[in-house]
């Protein structure tokens, strides 16, 4: 994808082309690539290339290298004599009139100033390389630059805004170096191990696909888990990026490189800058730029902080842009997103100033306890747009929460907002595993506490992380540990002092609703029915009305399950009637399509296909495509009971696509059988054709599956 866009902007814009990236990305990789790819491919005919990492190329210089290889021995004896801007004039004609490719790479070091690699150019020489530059323009030769920074001292008259902004490698391309790089160390298996691999997966988001990041931290996989990996680079520990020897270049080497780049970019800016920068410490890949003033104001509250010169945002964060520490986003341009190696240098340093350090987190914890609480309301409304944002803006931040509530649990204060912030996301992608480790994880520490910190709000949060996950145990199918953990939740409400009653009893009737799902999901009628009575009687004491609703849905299943026909539909009813009351949509959706299956039931066809669309236009609205599946499926069927064969071939068709999408392979077998009934009644070629197509199989394979039925 780089290189088609690379070849892309030098034919369609401009011969010149700036390749910017933070330190790390590949600019350097990209660039050789480039070279060797179109040499080979005859796209052009000689590659040029001069490092600034290595020497300080002036134009002299750079006239002198490309003369020699480009006019071979007699032409250099006419060239040698000439003066430079003869040279010049002279190599430019060829170059514009020929394809070849000149690479400058690493022009921050052109300008750089007491920085840690010294390969500066004096003002007239950057005027020189500039006009050389300048006579290359709309020629046939291109010429490709690589920086950290923006150049602007050498855009005008040369690359002008001609700028690809290089973010690291696509995930195939990272996937690929990491197997590569996992290869060469004989550290595979960490994919395939069941607790490793998911610290690998965290890891290899954090390094966000920049080669240099991923050469040098998978490296240490050699002595080091992917876990330890992870919480040596959370905490700045000292020795985190040093293994052995690799062939050619040692690891130390690499280490060093990536360091020294950091080093070197950070060490451009002023004191003042730096230690503003220091606030950035605590995060893990992003930082959501519109919520920085949220978090100054935070950050000005420690008095140890207070002089910091906040006022100088805009203009480091402008520099750390330039130096390639941060860049815009590519996808989402409100965040910032990090180097992934300058938050490690970064902790590293704070290291060393134990009381900046404590202040710095407190006003992160603080910060993000604030945004926690503001993702949760999204995740949580009934705007579709909104809980969309809610999800992406939780996807992008889920380290930056995690870190707060790790920090908010080592305080012990507080830990609702981050907490159900990250748990309600995971709800909404359904990854209930992860959301039972996060449960756990957090428990142990809670059960850490002393007994009288686990009184009033943090005991009444307690209680919540073990509800949680008695929740997620239930989604798993543990059915006696969930029950053993909502009896525990139970336990601690009755002794958890400091709290009113109504906030006990609201908490209790939540267990006790929770309870009946663990009696319905094994068909234990009686007990469900028992519990979610006993829930919905203590929320109407404490008139707690849009709670009642989630009730009366679920005794609507356990007498649904029972052919309690009229009992069914009067609770879904009354569900209903509350959802629509509290403009609840989304939930809606799920009562609608439950009174679609008990007028299903009783061969209302009409007032089921009804119920059905409604269900249908809200999933749709909120681009739940799970949930559009089941009632694309039984819209179909109810389309099949009444011979509309072409409308019940489209739905089946709907629903048996989107179970594939999902890999459902239960759901898509149940689906294929009822387009077998289908094909029996309607001998449809075209229908055979169709499930061949959404299966990616052949139609002989369909016509097997369809035979038995």
């Amino acid at each position: 994808m780089d290189l088609l866009e690379v070849e892309n902007r030098l034919l369609s814009q401009r011969n010149v082309l700036l390749i910017q990236g933070m330190g790390g990305t590949g600019k350097t990789t990209l660039l050789h690539h480039l070279g060797a790819w179109w040499q080979t491919t005859h796209f052009v005919e000689k590659v040029f290339y001069f490092g600034y990492d290595e020497q300080a190329w002036n134009r002299q210089q750079i006239l002198t290298k490309v003369a020699i290889e480009l006019l071979g021995e007699t032409g250099y004896k006419r060239f040698q004599p000439l003066s430079e801007l003869a040279q010049q004039k002279m190599l430019v004609k060829r170059l514009r009139a020929e394809r070849h490719l000149l690479i400058l790479d690493n022009l921050e070091s052109i300008t750089g100033a007491n920085l840690a690699i010294q390969h500066t150019l004096p003002k007239d020489e950057q005027q020189k390389l500039q006009s050389l530059l300048r006579d290359l323009v709309e020629g046939n030769s291109l010429v490709l630059l690589g920086s950290r920074g923006e150049e602007k001292w050498l855009a005008y008259g040369t690359f002008a805004n001609n700028v690809y902004g290089l973010a690291g490698l696509d995930d195939e391309a990272a996937s690929q170096l990491v197997d590569k790089i996992l290869a060469f160390h004989g550290v595979s298996h960490y994919r395939k191990d069941e607790t490793q691999g998911a610290y690998l997966q965290k890891l290899l988001k954090l390094l966000a696909g920049y080669p240099l990041a991923l050469q040098v931290v998978l490296g240490n996989l050699v002595q080091q888990t992917p876990q330890e990996i992870l919480e040596a680079l959370e905490s700045g520990s000292d020795d985190t990026l040093d293994t052995g020897k690799e062939t050619g270049d040692s690891w130390q080497d690499k280490t060093t490189n990536i360091l020294r780049c950091i080093d070197y970019s950070y060490g451009n800016l002023s004191t003042d800058a730096q230690k503003l920068l220091l606030c950035f410490a605590p995060f893990t890949g992003v930082v959501l730029k519109d919520m920085l003033p949220q978090y100054t104001e935070k950050l000005q509250q420690q008095a140890v902080l207070a002089d910091l010169p906040f006022e100088q945002w805009d203009s480091v964060l402008q520099e750390s842009n330039n130096w390639g520490l941060l860049a815009p986003h590519p996808e989402i341009p409100v965040f910032l997103r990090l180097q992934p190696i300058f938050p490690y240098f970064m902790r590293n340093r704070l290291q060393s100033q134990p009381n900046y350090q404590a202040a710095i987190e407190t006003a992160f914890r603080q910060h993000y306890d604030e945004i926690g609480g503001a993702l949760e309301s999204l995740l949580n409304s009934k705007e579709a747009q909104e809980k969309q944002l809610g999800q992406m803006l939780v996807s992008f931040e889920y380290e930056n929460l995690s870190k707060a509530l790790d920090f908010a649990l080592a305080a012990q204060v507080s830990i609702l907002n981050p907490y159900r912030a990250l748990s309600n996301y995971l709800d909404t992608t359904q990854e209930n595993a992860r959301g039972l480790a996060l449960g756990e994880s957090v428990l142990a520490r809670l059960e850490k506490y002393p007994d009288e910190a686990l009184q009033g709000k943090l005991g009444t949060e307690f209680v919540g992380v073990v509800d949680d996950i008695a929740s997620r145990q239930l989604f798993v199918k543990q059915y006696i540990e969930a029950e053993q953990s909502y009896q525990k939740a139970l336990k601690l409400l009755e002794n958890l002092a400091d709290i009113d009653e109504k906030q006990r009893g609201s908490m209790a009737a939540s267990v006790y609703h929770q309870l009946g799902r663990v009696a319905e999901e094994q068909r234990q009628w009686p007990a469900a029915e028992q519990y979610y009575q006993k829930a919905l009687a203590i929320k109407i004491e404490f008139n707690e009305k849009y709670e009642q609703a989630g009730t009366y849905h679920q005794l609507g299943r356990v007498a649904e399950e029972q052919r309690q026909w009229p009992a069914a539909e009067q609770y879904y009813q009354k569900a209903l009637v509350i959802f629509i009351e509290f403009k609840d949509k989304y939930s809606q959706a799920s009562t609608y399509h439950q009174l679609g299956r008990v007028a299903q039931e009783q061969r209302q066809w009409p007032a089921a296909e009804q119920y059905y669309q409604k269900a249908l236009a809200i999933y749709i609205e909120f681009k739940e495509k799970y949930s559009q599946a089941g009632t694309y499926h039984q819209l179909g069927i109810v389309a099949q009971e009444q011979e509309q064969w072409q409308q019940a071939q489209e739905y089946l068709l709907k629903a048996l696509n989107l179970f594939a999408e999902f890999n459902d392979s239960h759901n898509v077998d149940i689906t294929v059988r009822n387009l077998a009934r289908l094909h029996q009644a309607t001998n449809d070629d075209a229908l055979t054709a169709a499930v061949a197509k959404v299966l990616e199989i052949s139609v002989e394979e369909v016509l097997k599956m369809f035979k038995p039925v």
